[in-house]
């Protein structure tokens, strides 16, 4: 697995307990993944408390038989930006199930059309690729990362290998003891 994102809380933008910092990994391996399936091994997202942490980034494992893992482009989160994602409170749980979801009328279930600065967000309803609400775990969108994100400098860059037009959801599920994380890809 290759690392994609570490995350440390952040307030109302990224509501982690406090002191604790997000990791997540995804398949990059030139073979096929279940990236699509929350469960299947292809995806990890779980927390780490900071005082955990060392004070620079890991080495990959390098004995695996295929090689290390695809090194990541690295990005900083330079900041968030606040907005209404335009989902009607009341229609919250219509974007958790597919066939509701697939009924909702266009300007709700897509309200800015694909847009891509809406398509990497905290919090929040998911906003669904084309294919919409299939494959999810247990709990309610935490975060989504869209395949291309937009850059401090207006520019875009390719995150990762989300085949192309994806997006990796990361969804918490708070009804357990410890809030347990899961990230998938839909495209």
């Amino acid at each position: 697995m290759s690392h994609l994102a570490q995350l440390p809380a952040d307030g109302d933008a990224l509501s982690l307990a406090s002191g604790e910092v997000l990791f997540l990994f995804k398949c990059e391996w030139d073979s096929i993944c279940s990236f699509w399936e929350h469960d299947a091994g292809a995806n990890a997202a779980f927390v780490v408390q900071s005082a955990e942490l060392g004070t620079g980034p890991t080495e990959p494992p390098s004995d695996s038989a295929d090689g290390p893992p695809a090194l990541l482009r690295e990005i900083a989160i330079a900041g968030w930006r606040v907005g209404d994602d335009g989902a009607p409170a009341e229609l919250e749980s219509a974007f958790y199930d597919y066939q509701t979801h697939f009924d909702l009328p266009k300007e709700v279930a897509h309200p800015h059309d694909w847009a891509s600065p809406w398509c990497t967000k905290s919090g929040g309803v998911p906003y669904w690729t084309a294919n919409g609400a299939q494959g999810m775990p247990a709990g309610r969108l935490f975060l989504q990362i869209d395949n291309w994100v937009d850059l401090a400098d207006g520019d875009s860059v390719e995150v990762a290998n989300f085949c192309s037009d994806g997006t990796a959801y990361v969804f918490v599920d708070r009804s357990q003891a410890q809030p347990v994380y899961s990230m998938f890809i839909n495209r």
